[in-house]
């Protein structure tokens, strides 16, 4: 009878300080993680897969940590519990085990499975395939520390809708389209521990505790439903989809992929969630998605601090408790994960993403400070006016100096935005790095950026210009350009006018319109 255990067998792909990689078992993974660099996996959303799992069990395995001390203790432990747990629920990690396969549904028949294409890679409802050379003919098949890698990624990232032999559609998963976060640290072990949320279930922390919170691979088995997180650690493992492998040959030739449970219509997976970012709508909480073709930094102030509006991840919470303790001192590395969908079809993958971000770690803490790097941030996107095309913005005029009826078009075929936002991806690390060291203290408190954000307009307002400039130098037709070189500089004069001087313009116009209708 074929075996594999996950506590045993190599499968989890990692590299070392030398950035080599290679598969670990669990057991390995636990005893080395201090000498190991990060986990790797196939594409980002299974190395977010493979952390959520991690962490899963460390929750469970230490049943912390409950507070500050208890994280020590369990920094301390370095892995040996885990270990122990492991090893305690061995038979629950065997990948083909007859009863309880790992995170799998043993009753699933082997005629309900489809090609191993069909689910190892991420197709869209009614769309193409994305990144896929497969078709159902192509008799893929995957090694067994693949397949393992597989079973965890489809219980986090894949798309809703009909699937091969199933009768119904299969939800929408939370982490689907969102900017997913993950703490780094100098290695695998640091990392593990920065994530590792407060967890309380007596407190009721990080979440609600309605029963006993025990993971998947614990429980006894039931059919899909609809269902609420006991606590987070079930969420962390809740099976949103049902899956089971099917292996000839040492290869995994067949997977069934079918609905799994999903959450009641009016329960919202935020009050489980701790590595996304929310904003606060009309309609209630909305992630803060993943766009890989905007820069990370641009949406970096809801990651860093909590406001009216939006709500920081939670795990960040936590990691400010630890800088307040004096226990991390090293800036704040983000590692932000997931996997792009169309706005209109959250059901057609576009492509999966990771990017980084570094901070200093007072941003958590320092709410005046957080407030001028979100004034920096806004002063960038109101820029972003230099380049649409409404009405006397310099496109539009250019284009209507050249006659050319769609100006909108005609704006983003020249994409001078596109140089902008280059040109300030690396003038804003600096900002972000020196903002916390412009401080002032007088009579008023304390103060940041009075010298820094000057500067930052300045560099911003430089940059659209070049920007723009350089996007019209093809046009060959000097009066078009001039004519919208000079709404250019009008627009920059009025994007770096002060609150004040942009009140008195208001109401000198408020006053000749007055004067106009008399």
């Amino acid at each position: 009878m074929l075996t594999f255990n996950l506590v045993d067998q190599p499968w989890i792909s990692v590299v070392n300080q030398g950035w080599q990689r290679r598969d670990v078992s669990l057991t390995e993974l636990f005893t080395t993680w201090e000498t190991l660099k990060e986990i790797q996996a196939d594409n980002p959303p299974t190395t977010l897969a493979i952390y959520r799992f991690l962490l899963a069990i460390l929750h469970r395995a230490y049943q912390g940590p409950k507070d500050v001390d208890h994280w020590e203790e369990i920094q301390q432990d370095n892995g040996k519990k885990a270990i122990a747990y492991l090893n305690q629920w061995r038979d629950r990690f065997d990948l083909f085990h007859p009863d309880y396969p790992f995170m799998q549904d043993a009753a699933i028949a082997e005629k309900d499975a489809g090609e191993v294409y069909l689910a190892s890679v991420l197709h869209g409802n009614n769309t193409s395939t994305v990144f896929c050379h497969e078709h159902q003919w192509s008799n893929a098949t995957l090694t067994i520390p693949e397949a393992a890698r597989l079973v965890l990624r489809l219980h986090n990232f894949d798309t809703g809708g009909r699937k091969t032999g199933a009768t119904d559609s299969a939800a929408v998963l939370p982490m689907m389209d969102a900017a997913n976060v993950l703490v780094r640290g100098a290695n695998l072990y640091e990392t593990l521990l920065l994530n590792l949320v407060e967890y309380d279930p007596a407190r009721d922390q990080p979440s609600v505790v309605t029963g006993d919170d025990i993971p998947i691979w614990e429980r006894t088995h039931q059919k899909p439903k609809e269902r609420s997180p006991v606590g987070y650690i079930d969420y962390l493992t809740y099976q949103w989809r049902r899956v089971k492998l099917f292996a000839q040959d040492g290869q995994v030739m067949r997977v069934a992929l079918h609905p799994g449970d999903r959450l009641p219509k009016d329960v919202s997976s935020s009050q489980w969630e701790c590595g996304i970012a929310y904003t606060k709508t009309e309609k209630g909480l909305m992630t803060v998605r993943l766009n890989s073709a905007r820069s990370l930094w641009r949406d970096s102030a809801v990651f860093l601090q909590s406001a009216e509006t939006s709500s920081r991840p939670r795990i960040l919470d936590w990691v400010a408790v630890l800088k307040a303790e004096g226990l991390i001192e090293s800036n704040l590395h983000l590692q932000v994960l997931g996997l792009n969908v169309d706005k209109a079809n959250i059901a057609k993958p576009l492509g999966w993403s990771g990017q980084q971000f570094a901070a200093p770690l007072i941003y958590l803490t320092e709410k005046p400070l957080w407030q001028r790097l979100s004034g920096a941030i806004a002063i960038a996107e109101d820029h972003q006016q230099i380049f649409r095309a409404f009405r006397g913005s310099p496109y539009h005029a250019l284009a209507e100096a050249l006659n050319n009826n769609n100006a909108k078009a005609f704006a983003a075929t020249l994409d001078g935005e596109s140089r902008y936002w280059v040109t300030l991806d690396c003038a804003f690390q600096t900002l972000l790095a020196e903002l916390p060291t412009d401080r002032t203290v007088d009579g008023n408190g304390i103060t940041y950026g009075n010298t820094k954000l000057p500067e930052w307009t300045t560099t911003v307002q430089r940059a659209a210009k070049d920007a723009f400039t350089e996007s019209i130098a093809p046009i060959r037709n000097y009066e078009a350009r001039a004519k919208a070189l000079r709404a250019l500089e009008w627009k920059l004069a009025d994007l770096r006018a002060s609150p004040e001087e942009k009140e008195a313009k208001k109401a000198r116009a408020a006053k000749k319109k007055e004067k106009v209708a008399k």
